[in-house]
């Protein structure tokens, strides 16, 4: 899926992925800030749970500490 790749609109991967997809976005565009939209009608509720710790736990804090 191209939505997927690294040039896709999609930020789904692992932390590290999605963390330096970021990063790209935020270098390429200038940004000051990233609103994360994660979709809540596919994953179940753990699913959901589990992706909202992965991105404050490990995405967030490795996008502070690069920038």
């Amino acid at each position: 899926m191209h939505g997927l790749s690294p040039d896709g609109a999609l930020y789904m991967g692992d932390p590290s992925e999605v963390t330096d997809k970021i990063l790209e976005t935020i270098e390429m565009f200038g940004l000051t800030r990233y609103i994360a939209h994660v979709d809540v009608g596919g994953p179940t509720h753990k699913q959901l749970m589990k992706t909202i710790e992965m991105f404050g736990e490990k995405v967030v804090p490795a996008i502070r500490k690069a920038i």
